[in-house]
């Protein structure tokens, strides 16, 4: 895949990395933009933060994360998103329109397909129809929209497969694994290369948290000792792998648990060790 990824032009950690120039290792990256809506931090402003972005980023390609679906992460950790599909869709329409002419590369919600299967049948079809809606509303952009499926312990390649084709695969680009995750390369590309083949579209993978592997699905929350993965580039060695990607922010915390704070929230002494972890 031929695509420029954005570096970003400042130092979105300064107060910390004057004191920890180590953090350089991460902030001088491409790594996610996200976008989303909670009680307490509701957004504001989605079109023009989107397109003073993208304007900043020319003629190079951030990575924007869509992070706001209703239920989000089914009132765990991340728990949030907007209110309901009225709201959300709102959201989408000007998160649309503040793209532009721009092409950047946009992950469409993390974990809102994998979560399907635990949600009652009827809150599930309800979701499917909303990411549908959705996706004809983002495919008018230019944007390389990739759907999240989750990470390899979640469904199987075929799974995976039913709920893709419930979509109209010719709007996005591809599909995005591990995201937020920790499995190693060789894992995520033998599962993501079956899927793959199954349904025809390329992937990406998360590599910002991954450099060390996995300790296991029960293990997802600031796992201790792990490593920054692979350093972003589109050069990959799977055909089906559009590239390596630092979709979540390395040294964000997962959640309140081994020492984190809040889901989101920087957490200085992970993303110090998973520098040190290379």
């Amino acid at each position: 895949m031929s695509i420029n990824l954005f570096y970003p032009d400042w130092d979105y950690r300064k107060d910390n990395t004057a004191n920890h120039p180590l953090l350089r290792v991460i902030t001088s990256q491409p790594t996610g933009f996200w976008f989303g809506s909670s009680p307490s931090r509701p957004i504001k402003r989605v079109r023009s933060r989107v397109n003073r972005l993208l304007k900043r980023a020319h003629p190079f390609n951030p990575v924007l994360v869509l992070y706001s679906i209703p239920n989000r992460d089914l009132g765990h950790y991340s728990r949030g998103g907007h209110k309901d599909e009225k709201q959300y869709i709102e959201f989408i329409h000007e998160f649309t329109k503040g793209l532009g002419k721009y092409n950047p590369i946009v992950i469409f919600e993390p974990d809102a397909i994998p979560h399907i299967p635990k949600m009652r049948f009827e809150d599930g079809l309800k979701r499917i129809q909303l990411i549908r809606k959705c996706l004809s509303i983002l495919s008018q952009s230019n944007a390389m929209i990739y759907l999240d499926v989750g990470h390899p312990e979640w469904l199987t390649p075929h799974q995976v497969k039913k709920y893709l084709n419930f979509f109209q695969l010719d709007k996005v680009k591809g599909f995005s694994i591990n995201t937020s995750n920790y499995y190693d390369l060789e894992t995520c590309h033998s599962w993501g290369d079956k899927i793959s083949q199954l349904v025809g579209l390329t992937y990406v993978i998360d590599t910002s948290r991954n450099g060390k592997g996995s300790l296991g699905q029960d293990h997802w929350c600031n796992p201790p000792n792990r490593g920054l993965g692979v350093f972003p580039t589109t050069r990959t060695s799977s055909d089906n792998c559009d590239g390596y990607l630092w979709i979540k922010v390395p040294g964000e915390s997962d959640g309140t648990m081994n020492g984190g704070p809040k889901a989101g929230r920087f957490y200085l002494e992970q993303a110090l060790s998973l520098i040190e972890n290379i």
